[in-house]
Protein backbone atom coordinates (compact mmCIF):
# COMPACT_ATOMS: atom_id res chain seq x y z
CA UNK A 1 0.00 0.00 0.00
CA UNK A 2 1.57 3.56 -0.82
CA UNK A 3 2.46 5.78 1.65
CA UNK A 4 -0.16 8.22 1.16
CA UNK A 5 -2.17 10.67 3.70
CA UNK A 6 -6.08 10.09 3.33
CA UNK A 7 -8.11 13.48 3.65
CA UNK A 8 -11.75 13.95 4.14
CA UNK A 9 -13.73 16.79 4.37
CA UNK A 10 -16.95 17.86 4.57
CA UNK A 11 -18.81 21.09 3.36
CA UNK A 12 -20.97 23.09 4.54
CA UNK A 13 -21.96 27.03 3.94
CA UNK A 14 -20.05 28.48 7.29
CA UNK A 15 -17.78 25.20 7.91
CA UNK A 16 -14.40 22.85 6.13
CA UNK A 17 -14.65 19.90 8.57
CA UNK A 18 -11.47 17.38 8.17
CA UNK A 19 -10.46 13.76 8.39
CA UNK A 20 -6.62 12.68 8.48
CA UNK A 21 -6.15 8.99 8.12
CA UNK A 22 -3.38 7.15 7.62
CA UNK A 23 -2.43 4.65 4.90
CA UNK A 24 -3.72 1.72 6.80
CA UNK A 25 -6.62 3.56 7.62
CA UNK A 26 -5.68 4.54 11.00
CA UNK A 27 -7.24 7.76 12.51
CA UNK A 28 -4.51 10.71 12.45
CA UNK A 29 -6.91 12.83 13.45
CA UNK A 30 -10.89 12.28 13.65
CA UNK A 31 -12.19 15.85 13.15
CA UNK A 32 -10.75 19.36 12.86
CA UNK A 33 -13.23 22.23 12.08
CA UNK A 34 -12.26 24.69 10.09
CA UNK A 35 -14.06 27.74 8.60
CA UNK A 36 -15.15 27.19 4.99
CA UNK A 37 -13.37 30.82 4.29
CA UNK A 38 -10.15 31.50 2.50
CA UNK A 39 -8.37 32.16 5.99
CA UNK A 40 -9.58 28.08 7.33
CA UNK A 41 -8.54 27.41 3.72
CA UNK A 42 -4.84 28.70 4.97
CA UNK A 43 -5.49 26.83 8.62
CA UNK A 44 -6.12 23.81 7.28
CA UNK A 45 -3.61 23.82 4.23
CA UNK A 46 -0.95 24.12 7.35
CA UNK A 47 -2.05 21.36 9.43
CA UNK A 48 -1.63 19.27 6.21
CA UNK A 49 1.89 20.23 4.56
CA UNK A 50 2.87 19.69 8.61
CA UNK A 51 1.87 16.27 8.41
CA UNK A 52 2.93 15.64 5.51
CA UNK A 53 6.63 16.68 6.90
CA UNK A 54 6.35 15.11 10.04
CA UNK A 55 5.20 11.78 8.68
CA UNK A 56 6.96 11.30 5.71
CA UNK A 57 3.99 10.44 3.04
CA UNK A 58 4.62 9.79 -0.18
CA UNK A 59 1.38 12.34 -1.73
CA UNK A 60 -1.92 13.22 -0.20
CA UNK A 61 -5.40 12.11 -0.82
CA UNK A 62 -7.73 14.90 0.06
CA UNK A 63 -11.98 13.63 -0.92
CA UNK A 64 -14.87 15.75 -0.51
CA UNK A 65 -18.17 15.50 -0.52
CA UNK A 66 -19.99 17.51 -3.13
CA UNK A 67 -22.56 19.37 -1.18
CA UNK A 68 -24.16 22.41 -3.47
CA UNK A 69 -21.31 24.79 -4.30
CA UNK A 70 -19.64 24.61 -0.73
CA UNK A 71 -17.12 22.29 -1.52
CA UNK A 72 -16.48 24.39 -5.12
CA UNK A 73 -13.98 27.45 -3.57
CA UNK A 74 -12.38 25.30 -1.38
CA UNK A 75 -11.39 22.75 -4.15
CA UNK A 76 -10.34 25.13 -6.80
CA UNK A 77 -7.80 26.56 -3.73
CA UNK A 78 -6.17 23.51 -3.51
CA UNK A 79 -5.87 22.51 -7.20
CA UNK A 80 -4.19 25.74 -7.63
CA UNK A 81 -1.78 25.43 -4.46
CA UNK A 82 1.60 25.34 -5.79
CA UNK A 83 3.12 24.21 -2.27
CA UNK A 84 0.28 20.90 -1.75
CA UNK A 85 0.88 20.15 -5.57
CA UNK A 86 4.67 19.52 -4.10
CA UNK A 87 3.17 16.68 -2.26
CA UNK A 88 1.82 14.86 -5.38
CA UNK A 89 -2.08 15.50 -4.57
CA UNK A 90 -4.99 13.84 -5.48
CA UNK A 91 -8.17 15.41 -5.31
CA UNK A 92 -11.47 13.41 -5.53
CA UNK A 93 -15.03 14.79 -5.31
CA UNK A 94 -17.72 12.09 -4.14
CA UNK A 95 -21.32 11.79 -4.85
CA UNK A 96 -22.88 11.97 -1.67
CA UNK A 97 -25.01 8.76 -2.67
CA UNK A 98 -21.93 6.98 -2.91
CA UNK A 99 -20.78 8.09 0.82
CA UNK A 100 -24.62 7.14 2.09
CA UNK A 101 -24.48 3.38 0.74
CA UNK A 102 -20.82 3.26 1.85
CA UNK A 103 -21.72 4.38 5.12
CA UNK A 104 -24.01 1.40 5.35
CA UNK A 105 -21.83 -1.11 5.02
CA UNK A 106 -20.61 -0.04 8.57
CA UNK A 107 -22.07 -0.52 11.81
CA UNK A 108 -25.26 2.25 12.11
CA UNK A 109 -23.29 5.74 13.37
CA UNK A 110 -24.46 9.29 13.91
CA UNK A 111 -25.04 11.67 10.71
CA UNK A 112 -23.39 14.47 12.07
CA UNK A 113 -20.37 16.04 10.43
CA UNK A 114 -18.04 15.28 13.10
CA UNK A 115 -18.64 11.72 11.61
CA UNK A 116 -18.86 12.41 7.78
CA UNK A 117 -15.27 13.06 7.29
CA UNK A 118 -14.34 10.04 8.42
CA UNK A 119 -16.33 7.84 6.19
CA UNK A 120 -15.41 10.10 3.37
CA UNK A 121 -11.41 9.37 3.83
CA UNK A 122 -11.86 5.90 4.24
CA UNK A 123 -14.00 5.67 1.28
CA UNK A 124 -11.25 7.05 -0.65
CA UNK A 125 -8.73 5.01 1.19
CA UNK A 126 -10.69 1.71 0.40
CA UNK A 127 -11.63 2.22 -3.03
CA UNK A 128 -10.47 5.27 -4.64
CA UNK A 129 -12.28 6.87 -7.34
CA UNK A 130 -11.34 5.84 -10.90
CA UNK A 131 -10.18 9.86 -11.88
CA UNK A 132 -8.81 12.27 -10.19
CA UNK A 133 -10.94 15.78 -9.94
CA UNK A 134 -9.55 18.73 -12.23
CA UNK A 135 -11.32 21.72 -12.92
CA UNK A 136 -13.91 21.45 -15.65
CA UNK A 137 -12.67 23.28 -18.33
CA UNK A 138 -16.61 24.22 -19.02
CA UNK A 139 -17.23 25.29 -15.90
CA UNK A 140 -18.14 29.19 -17.32
CA UNK A 141 -20.64 28.11 -20.01
CA UNK A 142 -21.86 25.87 -17.69
CA UNK A 143 -22.89 28.91 -15.32
CA UNK A 144 -25.06 30.34 -18.26
CA UNK A 145 -26.41 27.37 -19.07
CA UNK A 146 -28.06 25.84 -15.81
CA UNK A 147 -28.84 29.59 -15.32
CA UNK A 148 -31.21 29.26 -18.78
CA UNK A 149 -32.16 26.13 -17.30
CA UNK A 150 -33.48 27.44 -14.36
CA UNK A 151 -35.48 30.35 -16.02
CA UNK A 152 -37.13 27.51 -18.35
CA UNK A 153 -38.66 26.24 -15.17
CA UNK A 154 -39.69 29.50 -13.50
CA UNK A 155 -41.17 30.17 -16.89
CA UNK A 156 -43.03 27.37 -16.99
CA UNK A 157 -44.50 27.20 -13.44
CA UNK A 158 -45.22 31.31 -13.71
CA UNK A 159 -47.29 30.02 -17.38
CA UNK A 160 -49.08 27.06 -15.54
CA UNK A 161 -49.98 29.68 -12.64
CA UNK A 162 -51.39 32.45 -15.03
CA UNK A 163 -53.69 29.62 -17.01
CA UNK A 164 -54.87 28.47 -13.39
CA UNK A 165 -56.04 32.09 -12.73
CA UNK A 166 -56.91 32.14 -15.99
CA UNK A 167 -59.85 29.73 -15.68
CA UNK A 168 -61.48 32.44 -12.74
CA UNK A 169 -61.62 35.14 -15.48
CA UNK A 170 -62.73 32.91 -18.59
CA UNK A 171 -62.81 29.49 -18.04
CA UNK A 172 -62.87 28.65 -21.80
CA UNK A 173 -60.69 30.32 -22.75
CA UNK A 174 -58.22 27.51 -22.78
CA UNK A 175 -60.32 25.59 -24.09
CA UNK A 176 -61.55 27.46 -27.24
CA UNK A 177 -58.30 28.85 -27.69
CA UNK A 178 -59.12 32.42 -29.81
CA UNK A 179 -55.33 33.05 -29.99
CA UNK A 180 -52.94 30.31 -30.88
CA UNK A 181 -50.41 31.60 -28.36
CA UNK A 182 -52.45 32.69 -24.81
CA UNK A 183 -49.26 34.99 -24.12
CA UNK A 184 -48.70 36.44 -27.66
CA UNK A 185 -48.95 40.03 -27.41
CA UNK A 186 -52.35 39.85 -28.90
CA UNK A 187 -53.66 37.83 -26.20
CA UNK A 188 -51.67 39.02 -23.41
CA UNK A 189 -53.71 43.04 -24.23
CA UNK A 190 -56.88 41.02 -24.34
CA UNK A 191 -56.60 39.64 -21.07
CA UNK A 192 -55.12 42.63 -19.35
CA UNK A 193 -56.78 45.30 -16.77
CA UNK A 194 -56.90 48.00 -19.41
CA UNK A 195 -59.70 46.18 -21.74
CA UNK A 196 -62.75 45.41 -20.60
CA UNK A 197 -63.37 41.19 -22.21
CA UNK A 198 -67.09 41.16 -21.65
CA UNK A 199 -67.64 44.63 -23.54
CA UNK A 200 -65.12 44.22 -26.21
CA UNK A 201 -66.93 40.77 -27.07
CA UNK A 202 -70.55 42.03 -27.04
CA UNK A 203 -69.28 44.46 -30.17
CA UNK A 204 -70.29 42.38 -34.19
CA UNK A 205 -68.18 40.11 -35.09
CA UNK A 206 -66.50 42.93 -38.15
CA UNK A 207 -66.15 45.20 -35.40
CA UNK A 208 -64.24 42.99 -32.66
CA UNK A 209 -62.16 41.97 -35.75
CA UNK A 210 -61.07 45.96 -36.49
CA UNK A 211 -59.82 45.87 -33.12
CA UNK A 212 -58.52 42.82 -33.16
CA UNK A 213 -56.28 43.65 -36.01
CA UNK A 214 -55.45 47.28 -34.45
CA UNK A 215 -54.05 45.31 -31.59
CA UNK A 216 -52.51 42.94 -33.24
CA UNK A 217 -50.41 45.75 -35.50
CA UNK A 218 -52.21 43.55 -38.31
CA UNK A 219 -50.72 40.43 -37.19
CA UNK A 220 -53.47 38.03 -37.45
CA UNK A 221 -53.53 36.07 -40.02
CA UNK A 222 -57.62 35.34 -39.80
CA UNK A 223 -58.94 38.21 -37.09
CA UNK A 224 -62.19 36.92 -37.87
CA UNK A 225 -61.95 33.92 -36.92
CA UNK A 226 -60.07 35.21 -33.55
CA UNK A 227 -63.38 37.48 -32.99
CA UNK A 228 -65.61 34.70 -33.67
CA UNK A 229 -63.81 32.67 -30.81
CA UNK A 230 -63.61 35.57 -28.51
CA UNK A 231 -66.97 36.17 -28.39
CA UNK A 232 -67.84 32.28 -27.80
CA UNK A 233 -65.20 32.15 -24.85
CA UNK A 234 -67.24 35.05 -23.37
CA UNK A 235 -70.27 33.18 -24.13
CA UNK A 236 -69.48 30.22 -22.78
CA UNK A 237 -67.04 30.89 -19.81
CA UNK A 238 -68.74 31.08 -15.95
CA UNK A 239 -69.12 34.71 -14.36
CA UNK A 240 -67.12 35.77 -11.45
CA UNK A 241 -68.10 37.08 -8.51
CA UNK A 242 -67.88 41.03 -8.85
CA UNK A 243 -65.83 41.20 -5.58
CA UNK A 244 -63.01 38.52 -6.80
CA UNK A 245 -63.13 40.15 -10.29
CA UNK A 246 -59.97 42.49 -9.34
CA UNK A 247 -58.02 40.94 -7.06
CA UNK A 248 -57.80 38.17 -10.00
CA UNK A 249 -57.13 40.90 -12.68
CA UNK A 250 -54.30 42.05 -10.76
CA UNK A 251 -53.12 38.90 -9.48
CA UNK A 252 -52.95 38.04 -13.48
CA UNK A 253 -51.26 41.27 -14.81
CA UNK A 254 -48.62 40.83 -11.65
CA UNK A 255 -47.80 37.05 -13.23
CA UNK A 256 -48.04 38.09 -17.02
CA UNK A 257 -45.72 41.22 -15.50
CA UNK A 258 -43.36 38.60 -14.26
CA UNK A 259 -43.35 36.17 -17.27
CA UNK A 260 -42.55 38.81 -19.37
CA UNK A 261 -39.37 39.48 -17.06
CA UNK A 262 -38.09 36.18 -17.40
CA UNK A 263 -38.44 35.81 -20.98
CA UNK A 264 -36.43 39.38 -21.15
CA UNK A 265 -33.76 37.38 -18.94
CA UNK A 266 -33.76 34.36 -21.11
CA UNK A 267 -32.88 36.67 -23.82
CA UNK A 268 -30.07 38.01 -21.81
CA UNK A 269 -28.65 34.63 -20.72
CA UNK A 270 -29.09 33.33 -24.70
CA UNK A 271 -27.05 36.36 -25.45
CA UNK A 272 -24.16 35.32 -23.39
CA UNK A 273 -23.75 31.55 -24.03
CA UNK A 274 -23.88 32.75 -27.83
CA UNK A 275 -20.82 34.64 -26.79
CA UNK A 276 -19.38 32.28 -24.60
CA UNK A 277 -19.85 29.89 -26.86
CA UNK A 278 -17.47 30.89 -28.96
CA UNK A 279 -14.48 29.77 -26.44
CA UNK A 280 -15.46 25.99 -26.96
CA UNK A 281 -15.32 24.85 -30.82
CA UNK A 282 -16.28 21.31 -30.42
CA UNK A 283 -19.09 22.51 -28.61
CA UNK A 284 -20.25 24.41 -31.62
CA UNK A 285 -19.99 21.18 -33.57
CA UNK A 286 -23.08 20.47 -31.56
CA UNK A 287 -25.47 23.32 -33.10
CA UNK A 288 -25.02 21.51 -36.42
CA UNK A 289 -27.39 18.69 -35.52
CA UNK A 290 -30.57 19.68 -37.20
CA UNK A 291 -33.13 20.77 -34.85
CA UNK A 292 -30.46 21.08 -31.65
CA UNK A 293 -29.92 25.03 -31.19
CA UNK A 294 -27.70 27.11 -29.66
CA UNK A 295 -29.27 26.51 -25.71
CA UNK A 296 -29.30 22.49 -25.94
CA UNK A 297 -25.87 22.24 -27.77
CA UNK A 298 -24.37 24.23 -24.77
CA UNK A 299 -25.81 22.62 -22.20
CA UNK A 300 -24.95 19.44 -23.27
CA UNK A 301 -21.39 20.12 -24.37
CA UNK A 302 -21.14 22.72 -20.96
CA UNK A 303 -22.13 19.39 -18.81
CA UNK A 304 -20.09 16.51 -20.54
CA UNK A 305 -16.78 19.15 -20.73
CA UNK A 306 -13.66 17.10 -22.11
CA UNK A 307 -14.43 13.61 -22.86
CA UNK A 308 -11.23 12.45 -22.66
CA UNK A 309 -11.89 12.37 -18.90
CA UNK A 310 -13.72 9.14 -19.50
CA UNK A 311 -11.16 7.65 -20.79
CA UNK A 312 -8.38 8.17 -18.22
CA UNK A 313 -9.00 5.43 -15.56
CA UNK A 314 -8.54 1.62 -17.87
CA UNK A 315 -11.65 -1.03 -17.78
CA UNK A 316 -11.58 -4.90 -16.35
CA UNK A 317 -12.21 -6.63 -19.77
CA UNK A 318 -14.55 -9.44 -18.78
CA UNK A 319 -13.64 -11.75 -21.57
CA UNK A 320 -9.93 -11.38 -21.90
CA UNK A 321 -9.33 -10.90 -17.69
CA UNK A 322 -7.31 -7.99 -18.06
CA UNK A 323 -7.61 -4.30 -18.07
CA UNK A 324 -7.82 -2.20 -21.13
CA UNK A 325 -7.63 1.55 -22.35
CA UNK A 326 -10.96 2.84 -22.44
CA UNK A 327 -12.58 2.88 -25.99
CA UNK A 328 -14.87 5.33 -26.89
CA UNK A 329 -18.17 3.48 -26.65
CA UNK A 330 -17.18 3.08 -22.94
CA UNK A 331 -16.85 6.86 -22.75
CA UNK A 332 -20.94 7.59 -24.40
CA UNK A 333 -21.53 4.62 -21.14
CA UNK A 334 -19.76 6.50 -18.67
CA UNK A 335 -21.49 9.71 -20.23
CA UNK A 336 -25.25 7.94 -20.47
CA UNK A 337 -24.98 7.19 -16.42
CA UNK A 338 -23.78 10.37 -15.40
CA UNK A 339 -26.94 11.77 -17.06
CA UNK A 340 -29.13 9.06 -15.53
CA UNK A 341 -29.94 7.12 -18.67
CA UNK A 342 -29.09 3.72 -18.08
CA UNK A 343 -31.22 0.78 -16.90
CA UNK A 344 -29.68 -1.20 -14.06
CA UNK A 345 -29.92 -5.11 -14.19
CA UNK A 346 -31.64 -6.56 -10.86
CA UNK A 347 -30.66 -9.94 -10.41
CA UNK A 348 -29.90 -12.80 -7.43
CA UNK A 349 -29.46 -16.08 -8.33
CA UNK A 350 -31.78 -17.48 -10.87
CA UNK A 351 -33.96 -14.49 -10.82
CA UNK A 352 -33.23 -12.04 -13.20
CA UNK A 353 -35.79 -9.22 -13.78
CA UNK A 354 -37.84 -8.35 -16.80
CA UNK A 355 -38.50 -4.87 -16.20
CA UNK A 356 -35.32 -2.72 -15.83
CA UNK A 357 -36.05 0.76 -14.35
CA UNK A 358 -34.35 3.83 -15.59
CA UNK A 359 -32.18 5.37 -13.12
CA UNK A 360 -32.83 8.61 -13.09
CA UNK A 361 -29.76 9.60 -10.82
CA UNK A 362 -26.58 11.51 -11.78
CA UNK A 363 -27.05 14.80 -13.58
CA UNK A 364 -30.31 16.35 -13.78
CA UNK A 365 -29.20 18.65 -16.05
CA UNK A 366 -27.47 16.98 -18.87
CA UNK A 367 -30.21 14.40 -18.72
CA UNK A 368 -32.99 17.46 -19.49
CA UNK A 369 -31.02 18.84 -22.00
CA UNK A 370 -30.50 15.41 -24.22
CA UNK A 371 -34.41 14.62 -23.70
CA UNK A 372 -35.08 18.09 -25.16
CA UNK A 373 -32.65 17.63 -28.06
CA UNK A 374 -33.72 14.05 -28.55
CA UNK A 375 -37.35 15.66 -29.12
CA UNK A 376 -35.80 17.83 -31.67
CA UNK A 377 -33.69 15.59 -33.48
CA UNK A 378 -36.60 13.18 -33.71
CA UNK A 379 -38.71 15.99 -36.04
CA UNK A 380 -35.61 16.62 -38.18
CA UNK A 381 -33.34 13.23 -38.46
CA UNK A 382 -35.08 10.47 -39.98
CA UNK A 383 -32.40 8.16 -38.18
CA UNK A 384 -33.87 9.19 -35.19
CA UNK A 385 -37.40 9.72 -36.45
CA UNK A 386 -37.39 6.13 -37.40
CA UNK A 387 -35.93 5.13 -34.14
CA UNK A 388 -38.30 6.85 -32.23
CA UNK A 389 -41.49 5.32 -34.10
CA UNK A 390 -40.21 2.11 -34.01
CA UNK A 391 -39.39 2.15 -30.01
CA UNK A 392 -42.87 4.05 -29.58
CA UNK A 393 -45.19 1.19 -31.14
CA UNK A 394 -43.43 -1.88 -28.90
CA UNK A 395 -45.55 -0.86 -26.19
CA UNK A 396 -48.82 -0.27 -24.92
CA UNK A 397 -48.79 2.39 -22.25
CA UNK A 398 -46.06 5.22 -21.77
CA UNK A 399 -45.02 5.30 -25.71
CA UNK A 400 -44.13 8.91 -25.84
CA UNK A 401 -41.87 9.12 -22.81
CA UNK A 402 -40.16 5.66 -23.30
CA UNK A 403 -39.65 6.12 -26.93
CA UNK A 404 -38.07 9.48 -26.04
CA UNK A 405 -35.84 8.81 -23.11
CA UNK A 406 -34.65 6.03 -25.78
CA UNK A 407 -33.67 8.32 -28.13
CA UNK A 408 -32.37 10.08 -25.64
CA UNK A 409 -30.31 7.53 -24.92
CA UNK A 410 -28.95 6.65 -28.70
CA UNK A 411 -28.09 10.40 -28.84
CA UNK A 412 -25.64 10.19 -25.71
CA UNK A 413 -23.26 8.21 -28.53
CA UNK A 414 -23.91 11.03 -31.26
CA UNK A 415 -22.93 13.51 -28.89
CA UNK A 416 -20.15 12.43 -27.01
CA UNK A 417 -18.90 11.25 -31.13
CA UNK A 418 -19.39 15.18 -32.02
CA UNK A 419 -17.45 16.36 -29.24
CA UNK A 420 -14.33 14.03 -29.40
CA UNK A 421 -13.70 14.10 -32.39
CA UNK A 422 -14.52 17.92 -33.19
CA UNK A 423 -16.27 17.50 -36.23
CA UNK A 424 -19.82 18.68 -37.23
CA UNK A 425 -22.71 16.19 -37.88
CA UNK A 426 -23.29 14.03 -41.11
CA UNK A 427 -26.18 12.12 -42.03
CA UNK A 428 -26.04 8.66 -41.51
CA UNK A 429 -26.25 7.85 -45.20
CA UNK A 430 -23.06 10.54 -46.01
CA UNK A 431 -21.02 8.98 -43.14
Amino acid sequence: MTNRLQVGLDFSQKRADLCLLMPQGDLLEAHLPFANSLPGYEQAKALLLEAMERFEFDGLNISGEATGYYWFPFFQQLANDPHLKQHDLELYLLNPRWVKWFKKSFPEDDKSDQKDPFYIAERTRTRRPEVAWQPLSTMSLRFYTRYRFHLAQDLTREKNYFLALLFLKASAFSRIEPFSNTFGVTSSRILSQEIDLTALAALPVEQLAEVLVELSHNKLPDPANNAFKLQETVRQSFPLDPDLALPVQEVLDFTMAHIRFLEQQCQQVETKIEAALANYPAIQKLTTIPGVGLILASGIGAEIGDTNRFLQAPKWDKKRKRYRPRTLRDAEDAVAKLAGLWWPRNSSGDFEAEDRKLAKSGNSYLRYFSIQASDKMRHNISEYAQFYHKKYHEVPKHQHKRALVLSARKGIGLFVGLLHRNEPFRPKEGR
